[in-house]
């Protein structure tokens, strides 16, 4: 084990990936960072809330109403009609019921994703702009404290299959499991070992702005208390590096970590290591 992983054993991090630029928003020189809360619509995984039906639907119409009926219990204030659900099934053909569920949760949820993995190429590769970004652990302990009503802090479980449906009926009380169809992804990404932290949208600060799917973007504050480490490459922007560093050190902003911590690439596998 290396002096990392024997200190993120120790503190629990939670890593989020980020670009440089996005790492300087993270970790602002005045007031608490952000990140944004991102709507399962507008994740890079299009089997995202992908849903098995394992019944037998007796009458379109009905099951048209009962599903119209469970989507809008998810978020009434975006209430789905029947005519909806027909034209979602000849649009998305037998993909339809996946679709809806995505696009109604994202009325209502957005998803900051981390993972417990610092060294993992792909990684670096995929979220943190080819490498040149950062790697910002987050205190565990810390990020509990954030969960209460409207806001969920739960691992993500890896199945080979999607989840299966009984029914249409997906209850949004308590007993809930829309939840359920949010942490759940493809055995294919287990190499991510994510955590999400699952926000009411309503929890949430609008920007005005919308991304590349159409979605608004939308985010959420994080107490800069729980930052507890932050890594860079040898591909990250000096200049970046250095300002990361000089806000960490600014007494006033509360930074869990003063310092920052370089990764190079190992020699004897393909993944990043420690530079002590």
């Amino acid at each position: 084990m290396t002096m990392v992983e024997a200190d993120n054993a120790e503190q629990k991090l939670l890593f989020k990936y980020v670009a440089a630029d996005r790492a300087l928003r993270c970790l602002p020189e005045i007031g608490d960072g952000v990140l944004r809360a991102t709507q399962p619509a507008a994740l890079n995984d299009p089997f995202e809330c992908s849903t098995k039906r394992v019944f037998v639907e007796s009458y379109r119409n009905t099951g048209n109403q009962q599903l119209a009926q469970t989507l809008t219990e998810i978020q009434p204030l975006s209430p789905v009609g029947e005519q909806d659900i027909e034209e979602a099934r000849k649009s998305y053909g037998s993909l339809y019921m996946g679709e809806l569920f995505r696009q109604q949760l994202s009325m209502r949820f957005g998803i900051i994703s981390f993972s417990t993995n610092l060294f993992h190429p792909l990684l670096w590769s995929h979220y943190a702009q080819d490498g040149s970004g950062f790697a910002i652990g987050y205190k565990f302990e810390t990020m509990k404290n954030l969960i209460k009503g409207g806001i969920y802090l739960r691992p993500i479980k890896y199945v080979p299959k999607p989840g299966v449906i009984c029914d249409y009926k997906v209850l949004s009380t308590p007993e809930s499991n829309i939840l359920q169809i949010m942490q759940c992804k493809s055995d294919l990404w287990k190499y991510e070992s994510e955590w999400r932290l699952i926000v009411e949208l309503d929890l949430t600060i609008g920007t005005g702005e919308r991304d590349r799917f159409n979605q608004p973007v939308n985010l959420f504050r994080i107490p800069n208390d729980a930052v507890g480490a932050v890594y860079y490459t040898e591909r990250t922007e000096r200049e970046v590096v250095l300002e990361v560093q000089r806000r960490l050190q600014l007494p006033n902003n509360r930074y869990g970590t003063r310092n920052v911590n370089k990764l190079v690439l190992s020699e004897d596998a393909y993944r990043y290591q420690d530079s002590k």
